[in-house]
């Protein structure tokens, strides 16, 4: 039982190491989406709410899933550290 734990928890870390890539871009390009509605005015959750569908239900899944959450994190983190010096300046 202990082995097949070892196995998963292995394999997830692999995945979210495999993930953060594209989560990191991910993050990228809703920051890049944050700040052009912020120029014209628009909330956040407007933002959302302009989105079609499709847009909400992949944000939704790429934000929402267990599977992710890691990657998530890595990538949170990654993005900090490099935009470290644009945020405070």
């Amino acid at each position: 039982m202990i082995e097949v734990f070892g196995i998963f928890v292995i394999g997830y870390i692999l995945l979210s190491i495999i993930l953060v890539p594209f989560q990191y871009r991910y993050i990228e390009e809703m920051k890049k989406m944050r700040k052009e509605h912020e120029k014209k005015g628009i909330s956040q959750g407007e933002m959302f709410e302009e989105m079609e569908f499709e847009h909400q239900q992949l944000h939704l899944n790429a934000q929402g899933n267990f599977l992710f959450l890691l990657a998530n994190i890595l990538a949170t983190i990654l993005y900090k550290i490099k935009h470290r010096k644009k945020m405070v300046g």
